[in-house]
């Protein structure tokens, strides 16, 4: 039987980075302002969006994630993606930690970067996003 996978994101923090790790600062979310949360829900929905197309890298991932679930090589129950968003809404970069499957992970990468978001971010929004993926898998 086929599962069906079901992302779900949600809003893990917003920071903005001056380039190294120990530089980050951080806004909790319930601080940003409105503009910002609602950004990263348009974020959240492109990105599902982009894992739910019926295409051969998407497919390609949701299959990975579906095989491997639950197994030592599979996918962390939790991950968390860090995307920055140039000024026309196109995903600058995105950074994530590696799967065990370095086709997986190229897969994802692909998948998240593909295209734009539709709009612009806020002035002055904190960048990356950091997005928290539950990787869930559900039968249809």
């Amino acid at each position: 039987m086929r599962g069906t996978l079901v992302l779900s994101f949600g809003l893990f923090i917003l920071s903005t980075a001056t380039g190294h790790a120990q530089d980050l600062n951080f806004r909790n979310p319930e601080q940003a302002p409105p503009s910002w949360a609602q950004f990263a829900k348009l974020v959240k929905y492109r990105f599902e969006e982009w894992i739910a197309a019926d295409e051969a890298v998407a497919n390609r991932f949701r299959n990975w994630v579906v095989e491997h679930s639950g197994k030592e090589n599979g996918p962390p129950p939790t991950l968390v993606v860090r995307a920055w968003l140039n000024p026309d809404g196109t995903v600058e970069r995105v950074a994530f930690p590696a799967f065990n499957d370095a086709g997986a992970t190229e897969d994802l990468r692909t998948i998240l970067k593909r295209g734009n978001v539709g709009e612009a971010p806020p002035p002055e929004m904190l960048q990356p996003l950091n997005l928290r993926f539950s990787l869930n898998l559900r039968k249809p």
